[in-house]
């Protein structure tokens, strides 16, 4: 019963923040004009993915919830690196993670795990740019261009209560388009949460051997658990006898993506750009379980 109320609230969490992200994404490109946004977050591919890596860091976001975010960036004209960047950033480069792996492996490790995510967050970004990724919006069925046509320019600042139900009109559509995966997803989530015990866990991935953290890696991937909870797993995980190693790949694993992210994101962007943000995660979680194993192991 509690693992049903906890799924029910964070899907009424998760909707509410894409109505809110999405409607004051929709009130600041109106405000401003994309040409303001466009120059804001543009540049040069790697002026650009430096921007998006830094508006991914301080805005903590799961993939979800980034996508209103994503969405405007791509309607403002922003290069692939820059979109690109931000995506990639949002999930693994968090500070709220960085917390949490601050609190299981210590400062130094978790540190050192930002490095990593970041080099790869901008490696991405700049192969993404290199090989033309392209963010299609058409497939968010209708949702609207936040500057209307006038003329064929955007359409003037109307007043706010005028753009604040336009923002409201955007939003919705944009949970429309969505809205269903998310609940998929949650409930995905849960069944998934409820079957894989720690015990479970660990009597794959505890016995130290060399397959174990790239294999607690991809079983992570399946997960959607906030990052918060992810302390408690660990430290129940850690007591049933897994490495620190397969600990952190789980956890940055489990807070950087999970499945239902992918078939959103595969509504945007194409198969090959989905598989290289699936490797991208993959990578860095491995990449700090690795770490983490070799400095505290």
């Amino acid at each position: 019963m509690f693992a049903v109320i906890h799924a029910a609230w964070l899907l009424v969490e998760l909707l509410v923040l894409l109505l809110a992200v999405s409607f004051t994404i929709h009130l600041v490109q109106r405000r401003f004009g994309p040409e303001r946004v466009r120059r804001w977050m543009g540049g040069a591919p790697v002026v650009a993915a430096l921007k998006g890596i830094a508006v991914g860091f301080v805005t903590p976001f799961c993939t979800y919830s980034a996508i209103p975010m994503l969405v405007g960036l791509r309607q403002a004209g922003v290069p692939a690196a820059g979109y690109v960047a931000f995506v990639s950033a949002a999930p693994v480069l968090d500070p709220v993670l960085f917390g949490a792996l601050v609190i299981i492996v210590g400062l130094p490790a978790a540190s050192l795990y930002m490095a990593v995510a970041f080099l790869g967050a901008i490696t991405l970004a700049l192969v993404a740019q290199h090989l033309g990724v392209e963010l299609s919006l058409d497939g968010l069925g209708s949702v609207e261009d936040p500057g209307g046509s006038c003329g064929g320019k955007p359409c003037a600042w109307a007043g706010l209560s005028t753009e604040m139900r336009g923002a409201a009109r955007a939003s919705l559509a944009l949970l429309r388009s969505v809205g269903a995966l998310l609940v998929v997803g949650v409930f995905v989530g849960l069944a998934i949460e409820t079957l894989v015990q720690p015990q479970d866990v660990a009597a794959i991935t505890g016995d130290g051997a060399q397959w174990s953290i790239p294999l607690a890696a991809a079983l992570g991937t399946p997960l959607y658990v906030s990052t918060s909870l992810f302390v408690p797993i660990a430290h129940s995980l850690g007591r049933a006898g897994v490495g620190v190693g397969a600990i952190v790949a789980l956890t940055i694993s489990g807070a950087g993506a999970n499945i239902p992210e992918f078939v959103v994101l595969a509504k945007l962007f194409s198969k090959a750009a989905v598989s290289l943000f699936i490797g991208y995660v993959f990578a860095i979680a491995l990449a700090g379980g690795l770490l983490a194993q070799m400095l505290l192991g």
